[in-house]
C-alpha cells in the first residue's frame, strides 16, 4: 500500500489496505484518514481496512449539510455496496457517525469501537458550554493557523507529544477551511441519539481515556440503553490512537479477537 494512495467514491475520499473483513474507520473533527496510518498499517495483515474522510474534510465533498445524520448517510451509501458487514471504529465525532450508521443500515454493521464520543452534544454543563464556545472564539477571532495552535495544546500536551503536536497542526491548517469547519461546528450541539440506543444490539466497545473532556461517569451514563456494551479505560487525551497508536492498537486487536 502507498501511503497517501487516495481513492474516491460517492464524493467521499478513503486509503484502503488489506483484505479480509471489513474494517471502517471514521475520524473526529477537524482531521481525515491521514491519522488512521499506523492503523491501516497494522490491521491490513488480518482485514480489509478503510479510513474515510467524512464530508467536509480531507479531500471529501465540501458542500452541505454538515448534521451527523448526513455525515452517516453518506458513509452508509457506501458501505451499502461492500460486500460484507464492517466493524465500525470512529474516534469522537466519528463515533458520533458510527452511532447514526449502526441505526440507519443495522445490517451492514457488526460492532462498534467508539474512542471518547458522545449519544448527545447538548452542552448542558457550563464546562462544556466553555469549552465548545472557546473553540468559536479562536476560530472567529484569530482564523484557522492560531486555532490548530490552541486545539494542538488541548490534544497533544507536554513535551512528550510535541511530534504528534506538530503533525497534527500542519494537517489541520491544510486540510480544514474555515467557513467549512465553523458548518461543521456549528450543526453539533442539539443531536443525540441517546433514545435510540436500545436499537443498537451489535456489540459496542466503548473507550473513555483517563483524560478525556467527558468524565468517565457521564459517558456510561450517556450510554447506559446499550444492551450489549462493554467499557474500556486506558490512560490518555482525546485523541489517543494518535497519541499511542500501538497501545490503541493492542486494545483495538484485544477487542475485534473477543467477538
Amino acid at each position: 500500500m502507498r501511503r497517501n494512495q487516495v481513492m474516491k467514491s460517492h464524493g467521499l475520499a478513503l486509503r484502503s489496505a488489506g483484505e479480509g473483513p471489513l474494517l471502517l474507520l471514521l475520524h473526529g473533527l477537524g482531521s481525515s484518514s491521514l491519522d488512521w496510518q499506523a492503523q491501516i498499517e497494522h490491521f491490513s495483515h488480518g482485514y480489509r481496512v478503510v479510513a474515510l474522510d467524512l464530508r467536509g474534510h480531507g479531500q471529501s465533498r465540501q458542500e452541505g449539510p454538515f448534521d451527523v445524520p448526513t455525515l452517516a448517510a453518506d458513509v452508509a451509501r457506501w458501505l451499502e455496496e461492500q460486500p460484507g458487514p464492517a466493524w465500525v471504529v470512529g474516534l469522537s465525532l466519528g463515533a458520533m457517525v458510527a452511532l447514526e450508521l449502526a441505526l440507519q443500515l443495522p445490517g451492514k454493521v457488526s460492532g462498534l469501537v467508539l474512542v471518547n464520543g458522545f449519544s448527545e452534544f447538548l452542552l448542558e454543563t457550563p464546562k462544556e458550554q466553555e469549552r465548545y464556545a472557546m473553540r468559536l472564539k479562536w476560530l472567529r477571532w484569530f482564523g484557522m493557523r492560531p486555532l490548530a495552535w490552541w486545539l494542538g495544546r488541548e490534544l497533544f500536551p507536554g513535551p512528550e507529544l510535541a511530534r504528534v503536536r506538530r503533525t497534527f497542526r500542519l494537517r489541520f491548517v491544510q486540510s480544514n477551511r474555515k467557513k467549512t469547519y465553523k458548518a461543521l461546528l456549528g450543526a453539533l450541539p442539539g443531536w443525540s441519539v441517546r433514545a435510540r440506543l436500545g436499537a443498537i444490539r451489535q456489540p459496542v466497545a466503548i473507550i473513555s481515556t483517563s483524560h478525556d473532556y467527558l468524565p468517565l461517569a457521564k459517558r456510561v451514563e450517556q450510554f447506559a440503553a446499550l444492551p450489549n456494551a462493554t467499557v474500556h479505560t486506558p490512560q490518555g487525551h482525546h485523541a489517543w490512537p494518535a497519541e499511542d497508536p500501538s497501545r490503541f492498537n493492542d486494545l483495538l486487536q484485544r477487542i475485534l479477537e473477543s467477538h
